[in-house]
């Protein structure tokens, strides 16, 4: 049984059926022309949404798409606009503050951050925020859009609050992702897409619907106590934050929560996730920015040095039986190669509801791989 913390375990040791990207991209584009996205929106949210499955995180991907208050349901239900009338609230040469109109958050993520490198591109910097939002996925695919346009990018937003400050056991932030991304010299950017907790709160769903306990030290109960519970948020507990403990550091990750809390929440004017709960009427704050390499650097002489320090952190000593040292965003890499070749491997329950949101949709859902 694949555990709760492993998606992406490799392709000789991974029993479960492989689809191809492609294929899996397309379905989610029909799908969402089904349910009345233009042909282009449907176009970028697909990219998007596969994106995540590609780049190996699992619970952000397909998984998502016919069980996400915000993805298929909400086109089902109304609560998330096909054709939304995003508004542009506040605007100036660098940074402009957007309504979502509720549109579909991958869409409007994509949207939001084309803005702020054209923004960039005429003035060195661009900043977007988003209020009213729905939820966008993996933000690390935005980050990197910017880093194709030899700009640095960096994407925050916030969620529900949903854990402990530490040493408290009432929740007071959420698991409030942060990505950043910047150009590489002939190579892929250098990349980051972290939740500011221990793990991503989706992860405790892989769990549960794979019936395993979480890793020891993510999270704890209601008391503040160690917990192994798949179930640890619905009984009253809390995942960690980065560091953990006091003692540990803790005030480091929960810090950086509390940062993308002000900067896509309160800034954006949707608020703090201490007054949301997980509704499809739930909105997510979030903030985009683009930075012209040119306007600091050379970017040659930029990218060139990227190389270096990667190509020297890659060759540095790895511990024993293990190796060779990463660069962030080097795994990532790996599988979108690895997964582009061999497929994307899905577990049967996705399998299963995503063929049933293709029959409501009258878009069938594509064949495994032959030999998968």
């Amino acid at each position: 049984m694949v555990s709760a913390s492993d998606t992406s375990t490799t392709p000789a040791h991974d029993p479960r059926p492989r689809y191809d990207a492609s294929a899996l991209r397309q379905f989610i584009e029909a799908v969402l022309e089904h349910y009345g996205l233009s042909s282009a929106d449907a176009q970028l949210g697909a990219r998007a949404i596969s994106d995540a499955d590609l780049s190996g995180v699992d619970t952000h991907g397909i998984a998502n798409f016919p069980v996400h208050l915000q993805y298929a349901k909400g086109l089902q239900s109304g609560s998330v606009q096909p054709r939304p009338e995003m508004k542009v609230l506040r605007d100036s040469p660098v940074a402009a503050s957007w309504d979502s109109g509720r549109g579909l958050g991958p869409v409007v993520a994509c949207h939001a951050m084309n803005a702020a490198i054209d923004k960039a591109r005429n003035t060195g910097i661009g900043m977007i925020t988003v209020r009213n939002g729905c939820h966008c996925g993996a933000i690390g695919y935005y980050a990197r859009m910017a880093a194709e346009h030899d700009m640095i990018g960096m994407v925050m937003s916030h969620s529900i609050a949903s854990s402990f400050p530490p040493g408290g056991t009432e929740p007071v932030a959420g698991t409030n992702p942060i990505a950043f991304a910047a150009p590489v010299e002939g190579s892929h950017p250098l990349s980051l897409d972290m939740a500011t907790t221990l793990a991503a709160g989706l992860n405790l769903r892989v769990a549960q619907r794979r019936g395993v306990d979480i890793p020891p030290g993510w999270a704890v109960d209601k008391d503040g106590k160690a917990s192994t519970s798949a179930y640890v948020r619905e009984e009253g507990g809390s995942l960690l934050y980065l560091g953990a403990t006091p003692e540990g550091g803790g005030y480091k990750g929960y810090g950086l929560a509390m940062m993308v809390e002000v900067v896509s929440g309160i800034l954006s004017g949707t608020g703090s996730g201490l007054w949301q709960t997980y509704t499809p009427a739930w909105q997510q704050g979030q903030w985009f920015a683009a930075w012209r390499i040119d306007a600091f650097i050379d970017p040659v002489e930029f990218k060139a040095e990227m190389k270096r320090m990667a190509d020297h952190i890659r060759g540095t000593r790895p511990v024993e039986g293990q190796g060779p040292v990463a660069v962030p965003g080097d795994r990532s890499a790996t599988l979108r190669a690895e997964r582009g070749r061999l497929g994307v491997p899905l577990d049967a329950h996705i399998i299963e509801h995503c063929s049933k949101l293709g029959e409501q949709a009258g878009v069938p859902f594509p064949a495994a791989l032959a030999g998968r």
